[in-house]
């Protein structure tokens, strides 16, 4: 199926067939029905009507929608604003399909910026609104809400009474109970050859994310462009290949990785070891594998 941009899977170890068929078909509307909430490119979601109210007034919000947009805000304070859902001023610069490339101006690049501020986004938990303070700043939550949507599916899944299952949702992987009695086991592939892993993790009951500039990409004058911008400069972030970070929630394991991946390896894996129940490996624009203590020693 594919939602969000992208393909899920889900696997339910169970014999259960039909009634595993119904709560996975549950699950995918859950994710279909976040999808429509918080896309920002349907002028009818709540997230576009943040966007379009930027710098008039505060747009109403459902208390879900604060949840994830509060979740997105500790997360950029976390990583020194490098996870920064107001990225999409200078995001929307960059077209990662258009052939052939090309790469904006210096003048649209330094503009946009001017509209980048995870602070200049107000919540009020009181009135249940979101304000971007000024005209033209614009947020997205494609580094978080796809997370949000894994974790929502998963509770979905649970509720329909199965303990054993994973969901896939194109490098947000969650997982839950066991596989025929095992632990799961979570390859993470080779950011420069998609036919290998560079580790296999054994897991249970919890979340898998990665970020990885293989994901969209251009290749320009032999240097490669990747969609994870650095919302300092509006630039592409060119010192990781690809973060996996783990922990017991997707949408958390969603922004952190693309944070710690803005941050780069020494920032980064010093952010990963201070957080609680998180563990996470780097790969550095030179191939260097970075991975936390704890998980080094599995």
């Amino acid at each position: 199926t594919v939602l969000m941009g992208t393909q899920f899977f889900n696997d339910t170890a169970t014999t259960e067939t039909n009634k595993a068929n119904t709560a996975i078909d549950i699950a995918f509307a859950e994710i279909k029905r976040i999808e429509d909430m918080m896309t920002d490119w349907d002028d009818h979601s709540e997230v576009a009507s943040i966007n379009k109210l930027a710098g008039i007034r505060p747009a109403k919000v459902s208390p879900e929608l604060m949840t994830v947009l509060l979740e997105a805000q500790k997360i950029a304070t976390l990583t020194e604003g490098k996870f920064d859902i107001t990225y999409k001023g200078a995001g929307a610069l960059w077209d990662f399909k258009k052939n052939p490339p090309s790469i904006p101006s210096t003048q649209e690049i330094t503009k946009a910026l001017s509209r980048i501020d995870h602070t200049k986004l107000l919540l009020d938990t009181t009135n249940q609104t979101a304000f971007l303070q000024e005209v033209g700043m614009q947020i997205g939550l494609g580094g978080i809400a796809k997370g949000y949507a894994v974790d929502r599916a998963m509770d979905l899944i649970k509720s329909n009474g199965f303990n054993h299952f994973a969901i896939n949702a194109g490098g947000d992987l969650a997982c839950r109970g066991r596989k025929n009695g095992g632990l799961w086991w979570v390859g993470i592939r080779d950011p420069r050859d998609a036919t290998a892993n560079i580790a296999i993790l054994p897991v249970s009951n919890l979340s898998v994310v990665t970020s990885g500039d293989y994901e969209r990409f251009f290749t320009l004058n032999k240097k490669r462009y990747s969609h994870i911008l650095d919302p300092d400069t509006g630039w592409p972030v060119d010192h990781c290949q690809s973060v996996t970070v783990m922990t017991k929630s997707t949408s958390a394991a969603d922004a952190i990785a693309t944070g710690v991946f803005v941050l780069g390896p020494t920032k980064g894996l010093a952010l990963l070891e201070s957080l609680p129940d998180t563990e996470g490996l780097i790969i550095d624009a030179s191939g260097t594998l970075h991975v936390t203590k704890a998980l080094q020693s599995q």
